[in-house]
């Protein structure tokens, strides 16, 4: 099966990744397309890096543009000028095993636990100005076909390394490929393992632990869901909100309690701003999804504990009249 950098092939200057090989596809943002071709002209187009060693030149037959940082082809605006879309991505072959990737070789002998544990803490290559974590193994997992799952599951068997790194990693892959086998095995091993994970420094974030990085994750856990928008991992929702009253989770956790489980939502509000004032905003701004019956009391609840915040966001967030009836209902 043909791969295609989609929606929109990409160039990049001198300093960014323009991958030789031909089953290398515009994976992730900075990575540039080698297989594009002109609608115009039918040549395909080339690229050279010119003297200053910053600008790529790339030419069809019919047309030239240099390029020192990025261009997405088709997605600029044409408000001031026509969009240049002549240039497409023609197709990339699959990468198909047995191969060799960046000296690693890979086949039916891989031991892919093995390798995943040394190549998240010694990559083989470091793809450059693509702003991923654990960059080599998210594009092997992306060049992959068939052999994803083998790969998932080795990434899965880092939850529970006592390596932090090797768990950071993992965390790391994760939250990128949200939908790879093995993340359903996430939640069950934050939850075994939330004292370890409490008491242990996050790698890349010492003044961190490991916990507040899983509750992070979690919440992309609750990104992939069903056919009727439910999570499709329940038991993630139930330990993100455990967690949140721990003050652990991102700063729209409010709205993604609001998606999934607004009863939860606005009788834990007061809990929420006692555990992580930095909801504040947040939290105001989500409740007018609330029950009208229910937001006086919610604000109230929140204002026990961070009452000039929660007045500013009302200001903020309401319009008149109802701003004054929730302000009266705060100060009652």
């Amino acid at each position: 099966m043909t791969k295609w950098c989609s929606p929109f092939p990409e160039l990049v200057g001198a300093r960014f990744w323009l991958p030789t090989e031909p089953f290398e596809f515009g994976w992730a943002a900075l990575v540039g397309c080698n297989a594009l071709r002109c609608t115009s002209c039918g040549e395909p187009v080339h690229s050279e890096v010119l003297p200053d060693g910053e600008h790529r030149r790339y030419a069809c037959g019919c047309h030239r543009r240099d390029t020192v940082w990025s261009h997405r082809i088709g997605a600029e605006s044409d408000d001031l000028y026509p969009a240049f879309t002549q240039w497409v991505c023609a197709g990339h072959p699959d990468f198909d095993l047995p191969a060799v990737l960046d000296g690693v070789e890979l086949g039916n002998a891989t031991d892919w636990d093995a390798l995943v544990a040394e190549a998240v803490l010694r990559p083989p290559f470091e793809p450059p100005g693509v702003e991923l974590n654990a960059r080599w193994i998210t594009r092997l997992h992306r060049l992959l076909g068939a052999e994803r799952p083998l790969l998932g599951r080795a990434v899965a068997g880092l939850l529970d390394a006592d390596d932090p790194r090797l768990v950071r990693a993992a965390y790391d892959f994760f939250t990128t490929e949200r939908k790879a086998v093995g993340a359903e095995r996430v939640t069950a091993s934050v939850a075994g393992r939330r004292e370890w994970l409490s008491a242990t420094p996050d790698p890349r974030r010492p003044s961190s632990s490991l916990l507040r990085s899983a509750a992070l994750l979690l919440h992309q856990r609750l990104l992939v869901v069903d056919d009727t928008g439910a999570p499709v991992d329940g038991p993630a929702l139930g330990l993100a909100e455990e967690l949140a009253l721990a003050g652990l989770g991102p700063g729209d956790s409010p709205l993604t309690f609001r998606d999934y489980d607004p009863d939860w939502l606005w009788a834990q509000g007061g809990a929420l701003i006692r555990a992580n004032e930095k909801w504040v905003d947040t939290l105001v701004y989500t409740s007018a999804w609330a029950p009208a019956a229910l937001r006086g009391k919610l604000l109230a609840d929140m204002a026990e504990v961070a009452p000039a915040a929660v007045r500013a966001a009302v200001v903020q967030h309401f319009e008149q009249p109802e701003r004054d009836t929730l302000l009266s209902a705060i100060e009652r």
